[in-house]
């Protein structure tokens, strides 16, 4: 099995972080949508965050969008 490397926030950083990734805004102003349920986001409520095609992607924190996470990253769908 192939061993990645996983990059954590601790919740004290999270508005930092997304300010840097310039996504602050829209969470708060509610623009921003969980990539798998189409749920909106909420600072609260993100599981994880990843870039994809030029943007980023949020997952909120449901069971099931969890577990579609998981299935994405055996896939591969995601890159270094």
């Amino acid at each position: 099995m192939e061993k990645k490397r996983l990059k954590a926030v601790h919740d004290f950083d999270l508005e930092k972080l997304l300010k840097t990734l310039r996504i602050f805004d829209d969470i708060q102003n509610k623009k921003k949508k969980c990539k798998f349920c189409k749920g909106i986001i909420t600072p609260r409520k993100i599981y994880a965050i990843f870039p994809e095609s030029c943007d980023i992607k949020i997952v909120c924190d449901e069971k099931d969008c969890i577990k579609a996470l998981s299935r994405y990253l055996n896939q591969g769908n995601l890159s270094d």
